[in-house]
């Protein structure tokens, strides 16, 4: 089956120096990146990918913490004895 498809400038760049840096096939690359997003692992990335967001717009709008607050935070939730 063939597929066209129009990719924003910005995703056809990210996906064209992803292939480069690999030394994939632009269409391989294509293919094996919609496998993953649609299998049922694709789940667990797609999750990742919400949470990373969510991160970023926390940090965008300054709701984050110090690594010191966040060391303190794992020590205490882990009963470890980190540093920062």
């Amino acid at each position: 089956m063939t597929l066209t498809l129009s990719l924003p400038p910005d995703i056809e760049l990210l996906l064209t120096q992803r292939a480069e840096r690999s030394g994939q096939d632009l269409s391989s690359l294509a293919i094996a990146l919609l496998s993953i997003g649609l299998s049922s692992e694709g789940d667990d990335f797609f999750a990742a990918v919400d949470g990373i967001q969510r991160g970023l717009d926390d940090f965008e709008q300054g709701q984050f913490s110090s690594l010191e607050d966040f060391v303190t935070e794992q020590n205490q939730k882990y009963g470890l004895q980190l540093e920062p």
